[in-house]
């Protein structure tokens, strides 16, 4: 089972991309997509804690991919990882530095057929040399 969080400034933005990663790619069991813009009170920002609350509510996921807008977003995710107790949790996270809606789209996409980190970050890893 993997997980991707979604993590912009504005939560409009990640319930829209959810809503069409789902209805583009179905929703298999294996994959889940979480939701986690704006801040836990509805504003625009980010919230480290509202991200580490995502992670922790996913602790089962084999592992967990993390997708950002802009670059506060990326702060607030190594902040919650790193807040993160659990030493195994923080492993299964990682952060992939990708556009926001294609690399979350491209992961849900081979996460259908091969969910492994490798291959996950080897396809992010094709946004770089493009």
């Amino acid at each position: 089972m993997v997980t991707i969080i979604l993590v912009s400034h504005s939560k409009k933005i990640t319930d829209g991309l959810k809503e069409m990663i789902e209805e583009m790619t179905g929703r298999f069991e294996h994959i889940t997509i979480v939701s986690a813009g704006g801040t836990d009170d509805g504003r625009i920002g980010t919230d480290p804690l509202f991200i580490k609350n995502a992670i922790e509510e996913n602790a089962d996921s084999d592992n967990i991919y993390l997708f950002a807008d802009i670059g506060s977003a990326i702060m607030s995710i190594e902040t919650a990882i790193e807040l993160l107790d659990d030493e195994a949790l923080q492993e299964k996270c990682t952060y992939l530095d990708a556009p926001l809606v294609e690399g979350a789209f491209v992961a849900a996409v081979k996460c259908m057929s091969d969910a492994s980190k490798d291959a996950v970050v080897a396809e992010i890893s094709k946004f770089k040399s493009e």
